[in-house]
C-alpha cells in the first residue's frame, strides 16, 4: 500500500509541474498570439490541449486499480492513444520549438542585436535608466537559456541514451551445473515496447548484436509490444528472425503491456512467429550429457489478487520442473522476487522497471536513481541465499529518456 502511495504522489507531483511548466509556455506565448485575429482559436487549441492530457494523467492517479505493474481499464483503451499523442506533442514538438523561439527573442535583445544601438556610439549620453534596463535585458538571456539546456539535454538523453544499446556480458554460477552446460551462453532481452518508438529499423540494429553475442539460447521477460496489437507484425519478423538464428531456443512469457490490447492475440502471434512462449510451463535445455531447465510464468492480471495468482501461476509451472535439474524462471515482474527466493529457483530472469531509466547515482540504493522510489528489485543482479535475480535495463522504452541507463542486451555465461 505504501509503495501505491508514494507512487501516486510522484505521479501527481510530476503532472501538477507539467501544467505549471505548459501555463509559463503559454504566457510566454501569448503577447504573440494576440497580435493575430486568430489568438482566441489559439488559445483554445492550446488549453484544450493541456487539459485533455491533463485529464488522463489524473484519470491514471485517481483510477483505483492504477499502481505499479497495473493495466488501464478496457474502456479507457480507446481513448488511450490520442491522449499519448497530446502529452507527447508538448514534450517532443511544442516545448522544443517554443524554446528555439525563445532563445531567438533573447538573442534579438543583445545590444549588438539591437537596431536601435546609438548608445553604443554615444556611451556618455546613455542614463542610468538606460543602462539597467539594457543589462537586465541582457541578464534574461541566461533566465531563457536554462529550458533551452533542458531541452538540449532531454534530447540528448532521448536520441542518445535511449539508442546506445549496451550488451553486457555476466558470468552467472549455478549450482549442480553438469560440466557439460558449463560455458553456456544466454541473452535476455526485455520489455521491447515494439510500437511507435521501437521499429524495424532499431530491431534489425538489435538482430546484428544478438548475432555476434553467439549465444546458445535466448530469453525474453515480456511488455514485447507497447500498447497496440497494430504492431504485432513487426514483432512477428523479429521473432522470426530470432528463430532463424536459433532454431527452436528462444523462450519468452508476457509481460503487462502485453495484456493492454488483447493478451490471447499477442500470444498466439508470438508462438506463430517462433517464440516459445512458456506460460506457466518448462522446457529442457541440453548441451551434450547436460541438461538445464528453463521455466516461465505468465503475467498475472491486475488487481489486488495479482501476487495470489502469480502464487498460483508458480504452483502449476512447479509440477513441471523436475528437482534434480538446475532451472532458470523468466518472470516479468522483479517484486515476484520476495516470493520466488525461497523456492529453490537458481536464477530468476525479470524486467519491467527498465532499471529506472534515470538513474543519477552509481549506488543502486540511493534514492537519487527513480527506480528506488518504486521498488526494492529494479535493475541488475541480485543474490539473496542460494537465489539470485537479474534485473535487465530493457531493450526499449515507452518512454525515450534514458540517463546512466542505456538500453541492455545481457549476454550471461554459466558457470
Amino acid at each position: 500500500m505504501s509503495r501505491l502511495i508514494l507512487f501516486k504522489l510522484t505521479f501527481t507531483v510530476i503532472t501538477v509541474s507539467l501544467l505549471l511548466f505548459k501555463i509559463v509556455i503559454w504566457k510566454k506565448l501569448a503577447p504573440h498570439a494576440q497580435r493575430t485575429r486568430f489568438h482566441k482559436f489559439f488559445r483554445a487549441a492550446y488549453f484544450t490541449m493541456v487539459f485533455a492530457g491533463q485529464g488522463a494523467l489524473w484519470f491514471m492517479i485517481l483510477y483505483p486499480g492504477r499502481g505499479p505493474g497495473h493495466t488501464l481499464p478496457q474502456w479507457y483503451l480507446p481513448l488511450h492513444g490520442a491522449v499519448l499523442s497530446i502529452n507527447y506533442a508538448h514534450f517532443f514538438w511544442l516545448l522544443p520549438l517554443g524554446f528555439i523561439w525563445l532563445l531567438g527573442m533573447a538573442i534579438k535583445r543583445l545590444p549588438y542585436f539591437s537596431r536601435n544601438n546609438a548608445y553604443v556610439d554615444d556611451k556618455d549620453h546613455l542614463s542610468r535608466s538606460d543602462f539597467f534596463r539594457k543589462a537586465a535585458a541582457t541578464a534574461s538571456i541566461g533566465l531563457n537559456l536554462l529550458p533551452a539546456a533542458t531541452t538540449v539535454a532531454a534530447i540528448s538523453g532521448i536520441f542518445l541514451g535511449s539508442r546506445e544499446i549496451w550488451v553486457r556480458e555476466k558470468e552467472i554460477r549455478i549450482q549442480k551445473l553438469h560440466d557439460d552446460m558449463k560455458g553456456l551462453r544466454i541473452a535476455q532481452i526485455s520489455d521491447i515496447h515494439i510500437g511507435n518508438l521501437i521499429g524495424e529499423q532499431y530491431l534489425q540494429f538489435t538482430l546484428g548484436l544478438m548475432k555476434s553475442a553467439r549465444v546458445d539460447a535466448i530469453c525474453v521477460t515480456g511488455d514485447i509490444i507497447d500498447n497496440n496489437n497494430a504492431f504485432l507484425p513487426v514483432a512477428k519478423n523479429f521473432f522470426s528472425a530470432l528463430n532463424t538464428i536459433l532454431p527452436g531456443k528462444v523462450f519468452g512469457v508476457m509481460g503487462n503491456h502485453d495484456y493492454i490490447h488483447d493478451g490471447k492475440e499477442a500470444a498466439e502471434g508470438f508462438l506463430d512467429s517462433g517464440l516459445h512462449l512458456l506460460s506457466n510451463d518448462a522446457a529442457l535445455v541440453k548441451r551434450g550429457r547436460g541438461q538445464l531447465q528453463m521455466a516461465g510464468l505468465d503475467y498475472p492480471p491486475a488487481g489486488k489478487g495479482r501476487s495470489d495468482r502469480m502464487r498460483d501461476y508458480f504452483s502449476q509451472t512447479q509440477k513441471k520442473i523436475r528437482a534434480d535439474l538446475p532451472v532458470i524462471l523468466m518472470n516479468h515482474h522483479p517484486s515476484d522476487f520476495e516470493y520466488l527466493k525461497a523456492q529453490k529457483i537458481d536464477l530468476v530472469l525479470s524486467g519491467h522497471t527498465h532499471g529506472g531509466q534515470v538513474n543519477l547515482s552509481e549506488n543502486r540504493e540511493s534514492l537519487a536513481n527513480g527506480g528506488r522510489w518504486l521498488y526494492k528489485y529494479y535493475v541488475d543482479h541480485y543474490v539473496e541465499g542460494d537465489a539470485q535475480l537479474y534485473v535487465n535495463r530493457g531493450l526499449g522504452h515507452w518512454f525515450p529518456l534514458r540517463i546512466s541507463c542505456p538500453p541492455e542486451i545481457t549476454v550471461f555465461t554459466l558457470s
